[in-house]
C-alpha cells in the first residue's frame, strides 16, 4: 500500500500535465525517493534478519550506507524545499517563487548533495570474514573514530537542518495569517477565522510525524556513540545489550520508523493537494469511487456559500472568506503554482434600493 501511494503521485504527474507545477515537481521527486527507501530498506533489514550474517559482500558492504543514506537526504531536502515554498507563497513576493528551471536544479541538486554527504560512508566501510570451527562469520564494520562522530553531521542533514526550517517557515506563515485576523477581525464574526487553526493542525501534523519518525533514529546514533565511547564491543554486556538490550531497539525502531515515514508522506504532501485530489477524480478509476459514493448516498462536501448578513441602514455585506492553500487549477494550467497561496474576498457593500 505504501509504495502504492508514492506510485500514485507519480502516475498522476506523468498523466495530467496541468499540475506539474513546479511545487509538485518537487514532490514527485520526494514520492521517488520514498519509494525508494520502501523498497530497499526492507529488502537490507529482511536480508539480515533472516541470514543473521552480512551477505551482501564487500560491494554491498560499501554502496549499502551512501545508497540509503542518499536516499534519505534526497527526500528531506525535498521536503524542506517545499517548506520553503510554503513560506514564499504566503510571506514572500512571488517573484522569489521557484520556476519550473529552478524547480528541476532542486531536484537534480537533492540527489547530488545526498551522494556527496553520504559519500564518508562508502570510503571508511569495510568487509571482513572471520573463519571459526563450524561458522564462517561475515560482517562490514565502520572506522569507529571516523565514521560515528561523522554520523553527527548526517543525523543534523537528516533531522535537526530540515526541522529547523519547518520550524521557521511554519512560524512565520503562522505569525503572518495571525496578522490578517488582526486587520479583519473587527469587522467580522471569530467563528468564521477557523483558516487559522487549519493551518495550526496543518503545520502540528507535519512537525510531529517528522519528529515521531526521526527522533529515534538521533537516539540511535547517540546512544550508538556512548557505548562505543563507554567499552570494547568484545565485552559480554555490549554484545548482550546489541544483541537484545536498548541497543537492539533503537536499530529496529528508528528503522522501521523511517520506513514508516516515507510511507505516509504521500498522505501529507499529495493526498492532501487539491490539484492532485481533482486530477484523480478524472480518472477512471477516481470516477467508479465517485459513482460508488453517489449509491451509497453518501454526501460530498459542497463549497459553502457566501453568507449575507443586514446591518442597520439597510447595508448587505459579503463576508471575507479565506482559502489556504488552495490550488487555483484556472492558473496553473498557465504554468503558475498556486498551490500554496492565500485568497482573500474582500467585503463589498451593495445598497439596496
Amino acid at each position: 500500500m505504501e509504495i502504492l501511494g508514492n506510485t500514485w503521485v507519480l502516475y498522476m504527474l506523468k498523466i495530467n500535465k496541468h499540475i506539474r507545477t513546479p511545487t509538485n515537481l518537487i514532490v514527485g521527486n520526494m514520492a521517488i525517493a520514498d519509494m525508494l527507501s520502501l523498497i530497499i530498506y526492507p529488502s537490507f533489514i529482511f536480508v539480515y534478519d533472516y541470514f543473521q550474517n552480512y551477505q551482501l559482500g564487500e560491494v554491498g558492504c560499501k554502496g549499502e550506507g551512501i545508497l540509503e543514506c542518499t536516499i534519505l537526504l534526497a527526500s528531506v531536502i525535498s521536503m524542506s524545499a517545499i517548506t520553503y515554498d510554503r513560506l514564499t507563497a504566503i510571506v514572500l513576493p512571488t517573484d522569489v517563487r521557484f520556476s519550473k528551471l529552478k524547480a528541476k536544479i532542486i531536484i537534480c541538486s537533492t540527489w547530488i548533495i545526498g551522494c556527496l554527504i553520504s559519500l564518508p560512508l562508502a570510503v571508511f566501510r569495510e568487509y571482513r570474514e572471520r573463519k571459526w570451527k563450524n561458522f564462517a562469520e561475515k560482517y562490514c564494520t565502520e572506522e569507529a573514530i571516523i565514521i560515528n562522530i561523522y554520523w553527527y553531521v548526517i543525523i543534523t542533514a537528516l533531522v535537526w537542518l530540515p526541522l529547523t526550517i519547518q520550524i521557521i517557515c511554519y512560524g512565520t506563515i503562522f505569525i503572518k495569517l495571525n496578522k490578517y485576523e488582526k486587520r479583519i477581525v473587527k469587522t467580522l464574526n471569530r467563528r468564521h477565522l477557523g483558516y487559522k487553526k487549519s493551518v495550526a493542525r496543518m503545520m502540528f501534523i507535519v512537525m510531529l510525524t517528522f519528529m515521531i519518525c526521526r527522533l529515534p533514529f538521533t537516539a540511535f546514533i547517540i546512544y550508538r556513540h556512548q557505548l562505543l565511547k563507554s567499552s570494547s564491543t568484545t565485552t559480554k554486556s555490549n554484545v548482550t545489550n546489541m544483541i537484545q538490550g536498548l541497543y537492539h531497539y533503537l536499530w529496529f525502531s528508528s528503522k522501521y520508523l523511517l520506513i514508516v515515514n516515507a510511507a505516509i508522506n504521500p498522505v501529507i504532501y499529495s493526498m492532501s493537494n487539491v490539484s492532485f485530489r481533482n486530477a484523480f477524480k478524472k480518472t477512471r478509476l477516481g470516477q467508479l469511487l465517485c459513482k460508488d459514493q453517489k449509491k451509497l448516498g453518501v454526501k460530498t462536501l459542497q463549497p459553502k456559500q457566501k453568507h449575507v448578513f443586514k446591518t442597520s441602514g439597510d447595508v448587505v455585506h459579503q463576508k471575507t472568506v479565506f482559502f489556504i492553500f488552495k490550488k487555483d487549477l484556472a492558473k496553473s494550467t498557465q504554468g503558475r503554482d498556486t498551490s500554496t497561496k492565500v485568497v482573500a474576498i474582500h467585503q463589498i457593500p451593495n445598497y439596496n434600493k
